[in-house]
């Protein structure tokens, strides 16, 4: 919805300035003018709407997903030499053969078209860049993974026919990886590489929900309004409608032909400019688009979910990958098994599996009704789709006791109960064969065994066992004390805590943290994590930091709030249940990240809650009830959601949460995968949400009082911060502030102005508190850089150059 008339009276007070573009003298974009007067838009949303004819929607949701999958399963295209490898083969095979025979529906392989994709991010660079290496613009659309599926061998075989001898599949290429100098004049390379942190800021599930996107093409609509209005500005984009704006951008012709419509040539895309410090160009337009957005438009140009995450992608936060080589005990699983080039034709086919002496399974097949010696011909056994379990098989192993693996297959005929013509051909895998690469990222691998006789025969077979690893790790936890510390003395640690910050805009020279650091030791074979709690009320600052060997920083777990999380009505019905969102005040949220991206969401909310009511005159006292912690983890790789109580309703204290679980009164925590890091760190997400929600009044350890819970004296919750200074809800809740009682999201407009003239909060404890959301109220939209980071409570809207867009500005 646009708005009518002038500006509201808290812009009229800024002065008059030149007047906007096309209304007379322009502005230079290094200045910004303040209007007196608002504009009128030179379109409205109906006919912008009209001149877009990408089904953006749709669109926007397979761009979302194809930049998962790159981020998720080839990592390996944000390479330096990959990346070289790809724009040859962009430049030299994929250009020319579109050129020559343009069509849509022919996929082009996953390196090309990741350099593609980045290309057509720079619309004018693509337009002249096609133009002078093929003569004209080569056009674009997203495909649906089902039309991709389909599509994909008619496609190779188009590559093939005119790109041979060059493989469709890049890592199958032979060309050594040299120095290719491009022809472009655009960086795609750069591009390549922003382009990664852009990813990480709508990695997130919610960016594929319909109707969180129908809602975010509405907001690009009225960003090209306003760019069509201010064509001379630099103006920025939230990340809803950044996608949009990058959906529409890879559908070049679309894209050169509504920009016509619209605004006469192309629209200016650029992505370079990312530079969040004070007076930047970004918080610059930032802050001015915000004006013009308030000017404009009813809703206002801050949004939940749609805001910068605080960081750049977690690849740039110095995290390390757990080393696989020192596993030194767990379980082998086996989801499969295949057998192939069997020699002779045979009725029956026994396979045994020995690790070591012992045998491990037996598995058996009827082979008379097939033609066993035909060229491709295999035997596969894997769990059936009904089975609960994810292997056929499972075996324990140990390094310092590292037996091989055995197996032996016999085909034979049968006669009455005799085994006629029996050949027997025996393979072995030593345990360094099934287990994963010490390099290897993940914790599978690929086992090929070659059966022989065990007398002189030429008969051979071939059998690929399929392995993964999980370990059974039981971790004893040894409990360090919190202390005070300067962020200035630690600079890697000050990195980390300003991206973990909800309330950044108080960070500075003297900001403290309380930090404590805790042990976790498996007694069994010496392995160490120490794990790092770092709390501070001011900063809105919860942080977990798990490290490996030789302080490796493996895993990262922190608050987000609501720049990061939309809210459930911004979401389809039908999704809420599976996607992330922070939907209530007393909701409090956890990231867990590590080197490749995010992990998991964490996310908390107290119930139940009643404090001991004592006997009045007609009224029976009532019982107090402390309630518990619901949790909804969120598992944001395999797409599952856990829902826990803490205590359980039966009272229990012991929780499962993924592959870990441990009890809050306990110092024992048993993980049973092999990105322990990230199990940890989910453990003690549950434990500090559970510290962090918690309604009830802090208790001293000396306190003896048998109601309620026992968190004064359970080492997980101490080790969590139980007592410290933590931006707990009591907190942020509190009716302790001047009297102004607890705050809502939707109350904190009211709030702000009683606040506005607050420098200073005391909470209990002591400590002092600037008002969370000062930036929002009477803020002339200059660039702050300390709001649109304050999402604990997400009310602020106010986004005054806080560097919380996209930045991507359109310069025009």
């Amino acid at each position: 919805m646009t708005k009518n008339g002038t500006m509201s009276s808290q812009h009229e007070e800024m002065g008059t300035t030149s007047p906007p573009s096309g209304s007379g003298t322009s502005t230079s974009a290094a200045s910004p003018p303040e209007y007196a007067t608002a504009a009128t838009l030179r379109s409205t949303p109906a006919q912008m709407s009209a001149a877009i004819t990408v089904d953006l929607v749709v669109a926007a949701q397979r761009e979302a997903n194809f930049l998962r999958m790159i981020d998720r399963k080839a990592p390996l295209l944000y390479e330096p030499d990959v990346v070289n490898h790809a724009l040859r083969r962009y430049e030299a095979f994929w250009l020319p053969m579109q050129a020559a025979h343009p069509d849509l529906n022919v996929i082009p392989p996953l390196d090309v078209h990741w350099v593609w994709h980045t290309h057509m991010l720079s619309p004018i660079h693509y337009q002249e860049d096609c133009e002078k290496l093929v003569g004209k613009v080569i056009d674009h659309k997203l495909l649906s993974s089902d039309e991709i599926q389909k599509r994909y061998d008619s496609s190779v075989r188009a590559w093939d026919a005119y790109c041979s001898p060059e493989p469709y599949d890049f890592l199958a290429s032979q060309t050594p990886p040299t120095a290719y100098k491009t022809k472009c004049n655009y960086d795609i390379a750069g591009a390549v590489q922003r382009q990664r942190n852009f990813n990480y800021q709508v990695s997130l599930p919610h960016y594929t929900s319909a109707k969180f996107l129908s809602d975010a093409v509405k907001r690009y609509i009225q960003f090209l309004l306003l760019k069509q209005t201010y064509a001379d500005q630099f103006l920025t984009p939230c990340y809803d409608f950044d996608i949009i704006w990058h959906t529409h951008q890879v559908h070049p012709s679309s894209y050169l032909r509504d920009c016509t419509a619209i605004f006469g040539s192309l629209l200016k895309h650029d992505d370079t400019v990312n530079d969040r410090t004070k007076g930047s160009k970004l918080l610059k337009g930032e802050a001015l688009t915000k004006k013009l957005w308030t000017t404009h438009f009813e809703e206002p140009f801050w949004r939940r979910g749609c805001m910068f995450r605080g960081h750049n992608a977690p690849a740039f936060l110095g995290f390390e990958s757990q080393d696989l080589a020192y596993i030194s005990y767990g379980d082998i699983h086996v989801p499969s098994i295949s057998l192939k080039d069997i020699p002779v034709q045979r009725e029956q086919l026994r396979l045994k599996l020995c690790y070591g002496n012992k045998k491990v399974t037996t598995f058996n097949a009827d082979l008379s009704q097939k033609q066993v010696t035909k060229s491709g011909f295999s035997l596969v056994w894997q769990p059936t789709e009904s089975s609960t379990c994810a292997s056929i098989v499972k075996f324990p192993f140990e390094r310092r006791a590292a037996k091989d693996l055995t197996v032996e297959l016999e085909i034979f005929d049968k006669m009455f109960l005799q085994r006629k013509d029996l050949i027997k051909l025996i393979g072995k895998a030593t345990l360094d064969q099934l287990l994963p690469p010490s390099n290897s990222k993940s914790a599978h691998n690929v086992a090929e065994l070659q059966l022989k006789a065990s007398k002189d025969s030429e008969f051979t077979a071939k059998v690929n066992v399929t392995t993964s690893v999980n370990l059974n790790r039981e971790l004893q936890l040894l409990v360090g004390d919190f202390v005070e510390r300067q962020l200035s003395g630690d600079s890697h640690l000050a990195y980390l805590a300003q991206c973990a910050s909800l309330n950044r805009g108080l960070l500075n020279a003297n900001s403290t943290v309380h930090i404590a650091s805790h042990s976790m030791l498996d007694t069994r074979d010496g392995t160490k994590y120490t794990v790092q709690v770092i709390h501070s009320a001011p900063l809105l600052l919860s942080m977990i930091l798990v490290y490996g060997r030789e302080q490796r920083l493996l895993s990262m777990a922190h608050l987000i709030g609501a720049d990061s999380l939309p809210s459930r009505d911004q979401l389809d019905n039908n999704l809420v249940p599976f996607l992330p969102h922070l939907s209530n005040a007393e909701e409090r949220a956890f990231v867990i990240l590590n080197k490749e991206g995010d992990y998991a969401i964490i996310k908390g909310k107290w119930s139940g809650f009643c404090r001991k009511q004592s006997a009045t005159k007609g009224q029976k006292a009532k019982p107090g009830n402390p309630g518990r912690l619901h949790v909804d983890a969120f598992n944001l790789l395999k797409n599952t959601v856990q829902k826990l109580e803490v205590p359980s309703a039966d009272g229990s204290t012991l929780f499962l949460i993924g592959d870990a679980q441990a009890r809050l009164p306990g110092k024992r925590i048993e993980c049973r995968s092999t990105n322990t890091a990230e199990q940890i760190a989910s453990i003690f997400c549950v434990s500090t949400l559970f510290v962090l929600c918690n309604p009830d009044k802090v208790r001293s350890r000396s306190d003896s009082t048998s109601v309620g819970h026992q968190a004064h004296k359970w080492p997980l919750t101490l080790a969590c911060g139980y007592g410290g200074q933590l931006p707990t809800n009591r907190l942020l809740l509190s009716s302790d502030q001047d009297g102004l009682g607890g705050f809502s999201w939707e109350q904190t407009s009211n709030i702000l102005k009683k606040l506005s003239s607050i420098t200073k909060v005391t909470i209990s404890g002591g400590c002092e508190i600037a008002p969370l959301l000062m930036c929002g109220v009477g803020c002339d939209g200059a660039a702050c850089g300390a709001c649109g980071a304050c999402g604990a409570c997400g009310a602020c809207g106010g986004c005054g150059g806080c560097g919380g867009c996209g930045g991507c500005g359109g310069c025009g």
